[in-house]
């Protein structure tokens, strides 16, 4: 399973995209809001969800214990969006690494 993705390929994040994070995940928009481009150029891990279409970067944040995941789509257009970011539910980690869904960037 390859991750179709290229670092060198620009990412946007465009006002709706910020609205839907900060309406669906509030309290994680206000902790990793303003560390979007961090987590996206300096992931832990990547993750390819093949159901949504998107590239995970999820970024380990040892101090929180908290793995906080931004999910990128590509448009018709070809254009690389961040659509949205979340702290990962604990379930969902252990799945993931359960699952070897972890790619290590």
């Amino acid at each position: 399973m390859g991750l179709d993705y290229q670092e060198e390929q620009p990412i946007f994040i465009g006002n709706s995209n910020f609205a839907h994070m900060k309406q669906q995940h509030p309290e994680d928009f206000k902790r990793y809001g303003a560390d979007i481009e961090n987590i996206i150029k300096n992931p832990t891990y990547l993750a390819r969800n093949e159901k949504k279409k998107s590239i995970e970067f999820i970024k380990e944040y040892k101090i929180d214990n908290d793995f906080v995941l931004v999910a990128v789509r590509v448009s018709n257009q070809n254009v690389h969006f961040a659509r949205t970011m979340y702290v990962m539910a604990d379930e969902k980690v252990e799945k993931y690494f359960k699952y070897n869904y972890f790619y290590k960037f």
